[in-house]
């Protein structure tokens, strides 16, 4: 064993450019498993005590009840009697009693925007400090009194230039006010309210300008010293009117965090996923050099096994490398990945998200995930290479390498196995589902992986062939440079496989995303193009909804002829959560086609219901069935299905206006309005009429139908754009990929390259021909990588709901950038290989063996 680990790290000091490759792979994997895992923690940990800190004063806290989970983000509860905290109050043991107000308020900048950070509600709040029970804390300035003063979160009021003393503008769902900022404020010691933009006035002033009945939102509660919390909540209760509870401190600081966990969790696993991309990614690589390096090695191994090595020290011999690399690899990407969580709350807070300082927390659980991720794929990487290495006789020392060896029949076969088996369980994830959708996700993703795996040892078929035709133009271009790249892709299609096979990957990725975005883009604007009849679409870009103050003055202006809101409320059928939409039914029926298939949509009366054709399939419902439905403030009632319909772009149920006012008594949001020209009303007039009624209301983005359109495909490109960037890393290593192997390949032909250079070929020729037999390699990567991508996304596409995609889109921009790439990326993976070829001495190499 001793002997085993002094050449084994011989090895690795003797190749330390191979090593320090390798080990950049493995860094940047472990690095994004440990910053996900760090960045979560972190998080979570961080919020779970600042949510705590709110609550330190809150013993209990009076609010509406729900009769569900309405989900992670909650739905706006029923509001309460503020008087009722004059009785609390009265209670023996009850120390004091705040009503609190949060509702939405959005600041303006100087140039009157609406500010929105990003990610987060823009929010205001009713604070009486006199109460004590409230974690909010002046950062400069003091606490806002009467209306002619408020209070910002210092992130807020540094994103738009704000100091104390200064006047600024916002708006609420009564309208525009106007006030001093009389201080900043933050949640305990921070500058920020995890995320949201919060502006906090005194009680009265948030009762008259935040709400539109009076009526707050909870009441917190502080007990006595040394009262009995039990007994006291019971006397509450008993206080309380029907659909109204009691809970504790810690219960809401709990809510609190749980709702933030949902995005904390979902935000680290999409970064999991992407490290993984990148580890399997560096998985192919790794396998990919040890694979050549071995051949390379030849004589060595030989020679070791001629003098005494069995073929199991030659096997632990290469892994002894594999590990030494991993734990190294493994170590650094531990603290890289501390590294990667600060960043990215670094860049959230530039884009003003305003999250706290967090500590740095580190789970064994993360530790241990490193571990497995670093030190696993560099050793089961080289577990191929390590047998092939042992299997090497004495004999072999006398030839001149060993290479690639030739194609197998057993090689195709076991892809072909592969394939055949990824397939199915591909098809088995998106199709049939079984179990969970974790389940099943992870099914699918084991799928694809083997279908990865099955294409990279079957590309070796093809690699040949295709080799050529991609090399023929370079060789009729450049001539005898060309045809020296060509030639030397052509003759190891194995190793031009293998050396293609990360760069697919990646690629496929890119290119499966592009099928779903395109199909997913041009099935959303048919089906817009089909069913919105309206001339505008009013929605909030901050996605909080807009005040029904909107829609009121929307429907009064006499160049429009049709106007509706879409609001929102939950509600339980045979016990399942339902988003049911609220529209009028007159106007909707003008301003949209959703493709009735029973019944009407038009006079949608009181307690009737439209239900989707899914749905209403799955219930075995029919137009005048009635449906008992629980409404999410507990109160119960029965709905009667008045049409069926296709189209789900507003939802699966949508109710009336007026049904909705009479199940809840919530704050109201209208999440989209949908408004319709008057008869004889030209375009032009209809848009002068509608800015000049939207000019009080800044948070108001007013779209025609065509530029709503637009910005929806927008969107779906952006998404495209995020997952390109952040499989950035994983095409980058595949680059360096194909540089390492392009390297190793001319330190392999370094004697042909002394003969061709004694010759008459010069260093310019040399050069050229190193890096086109590297764009070939890249392109062919790009083509299969392309092939398989499509095929991937198109599988992806139809597993997906038609209502949802409902046909098939390609994008040959997304193709045609992919090529280009690929002659990019093989032109800057052949930077060091091409000078290293050309800066040999002819007579070293030549006299080199």
């Amino acid at each position: 064993m001793g002997a085993t680990s002094l050449i084994a790290r011989r090895s690795i000091r003797s190749r330390l450019g191979r090593t320090i490759v390798i080990a950049l792979a493995v860094t940047a994997s472990v690095s994004f498993v440990v910053g996900s895992f760090v960045l979560a923690d972190s998080l979570r940990a961080t919020f779970s005590n600042l949510f705590d800190e709110l609550a330190e004063n809150v013993d209990l806290e009076v609010r509406s009840a729900e009769a569900f989970d309405t989900g992670a983000q909650g739905a706006q509860r029923d509001p309460i009697d503020p008087a009722i905290a004059q009785r609390i109050a009265a209670i023996e043991g009850v120390a004091g009693v705040e009503p609190t107000v949060t509702r939405y308020a959005q600041v303006l900048d100087s140039d009157g925007e609406a500010h929105a950070p990003q990610g987060g509600p823009t929010l205001g709040v009713s604070w009486e400090p006199d109460a004590g029970l409230q974690a909010i804390s002046v950062r400069d300035g003091d606490a806002p009194t009467g209306p002619d003063q408020v209070a910002l979160d210092a992130a807020t009021a540094d994103a738009i230039d704000v100091a104390v003393g200064d006047e600024v503008a916002y708006v609420t769902d009564n309208g525009r006010f106007t006030a001093t900022v009389a201080g900043t404020i933050g949640l305990g010691d921070t500058d920020g309210f995890a995320g949201a933009s919060v502006l906090v006035t005194d009680l009265d002033t948030a009762l008259a300008r935040f709400t539109v009945d009076g009526r707050v939102d909870a009441i917190d509660i502080g007990l006595e010293p040394g009262a009995d919390s039990g007994r006291l909540r019971e006397r509450i209760e008993a206080e309380l009117p029907p659909r109204t509870e009691v809970i504790t401190g810690e219960r809401l600081a709990e809510e609190a965090a749980d709702g933030l966990d949902t995005f904390v969790s979902a935000f680290g696993t999409g970064l999991l996923i992407f490290a993984f991309v990148t580890g399997f990614v560096a998985a192919f690589m790794i396998n990919n050099i040890f694979q050549i390096t071995i051949g390379q090695r030849l004589r060595e191994l030989a020679l070791l096994r001629a003098v005494g090595a069995s073929g199991r020290q030659v096997r632990r011999m290469i892994v002894l490398e594999a590990l030494a690399l991993g734990v190294v690899a493994t170590v650094v990407g531990s603290v890289a990945g501390l590294g990667v969580a600060r960043g990215i709350v670094a860049l959230f807070n530039a884009a003003g998200a305003g999250f706290p300082p967090t500590g740095t927390v580190v789970q064994p659980r993360t530790l241990l995930v490193a571990a497995v991720v670093g030190i696993g794929i560099t050793v089961a990487s080289v577990f191929v290479p390590a047998r092939r290495a042992a299997s090497i006789p004495p004999v072999a020392a006398m030839r001149p390498e060993l290479g690639y060896g030739s194609l197998s029949a057993g090689r195709v076969v076991g892809g072909l196995v592969a394939l055949a088996l990824g397939v199915a369980a591909l098809g088995v994830g998106l199709f049939v589902r079984p179990g969970s959708t974790t389940a099943w996700g992870a099914l699918a993703g084991v799928g694809a992986v083997v279908i990865f795996l099955g294409v990279a040892r079957v590309s070796s078929v093809i690699a040949g062939p295709v080799a050529r035709a991609i090399g023929w133009p370079v060789e009729k271009v450049l001539k005898v440079p060309g045809k020296l790249a060509r030639d030397n892709v052509v003759r190891a299609p194995r190793r031009t496989s293998s050396s293609a096979s990360a760069l697919m990957i990646g690629v496929a990725l890119v290119s499966a995303a592009a099928v779903f975005a395109a199909s997913l883009r041009a099935s959303f604007v048919a089906t817009l193009e089909t069913t919105i009849q309206a001339d505008y679409v009013i929605d909030d870009p901050s996605f909080q909804g807009l005040s029904p103050i909107v829609a009121e003055t929307l429907a009064e202006v006499p160049e429009l002829g049709a106007v509706t809101p879409v609001r929102a409320v939950q509600g339980e059928v045979d016990g399942v959560r339902k988003d049911f939409g609220a529209v009028d039914g007159d106007a909707f029926a003008l301003l949209v086609d959703p493709g009735v298939e029973e019944g009407g949509i038009a006079d949608l009366g009181p307690d009737e219901v439209l239900v989707q054709a899914d749905p209403a399939r799955d219930l075995g419902l029919e137009v005048g069935d009635a449906i008992d439905v629980t409404w999410q403030n507990g109160r119960e009632g029965s709905l009667t299905v008045a049409a069926i319909y296709e189209d789900s772009t507003f939802g699966n149920w949508l109710i009336g206006l007026d049904t909705l006012e009479r199940v809840s008594d919530a704050p109201v949001r209208d999440f989209f309005i949908l408004a319709q020209l008057a008869e004889g009303v030209s375009a032009q007039d209809g848009d002068v009429a509608v800015d000049a009624a939207m000019e009080p209301f800044p948070q108001a983005n007013v779209q025609t139908n065509a530029e709503f359109r637009e910005s929806q495909e927008a969107q779906i490109d952006q998404l495209l754009v995020v997952i390109t960037i952040l499989l950035a890393m994983a095409i980058l290593l595949a680059v360096f990929g194909v540089a390492v192997t392009l390297a190793l390949g001319v330190f392999e032909r370094t004697r042909e390259i002394g003969l061709l250079r004694a010759v008459g070929m010069n260093r310019r020729q040399l050069r050229r021909s190193v890096r086109w037999e590297a764009v070939i390699v890249a392109t062919f990567g790009a083509i299969v990588g392309i092939v398989v991508g499509t095929l991937l996304g198109v599988v992806l596409s139809s597993a997906v709901p038609d209502s949802v995609i409902s046909r098939l889109a390609f994008s040959p921009l997304i193709i045609v950038a992919i090529l280009v790439g690929a002659v990019v990326a093989g032109l800057a993976a052949a930077v060091y290989p091409a000078y290293q070829a050309a800066d040999m001495d002819v007579l070293d190499a030549i006299a080199t063996e």
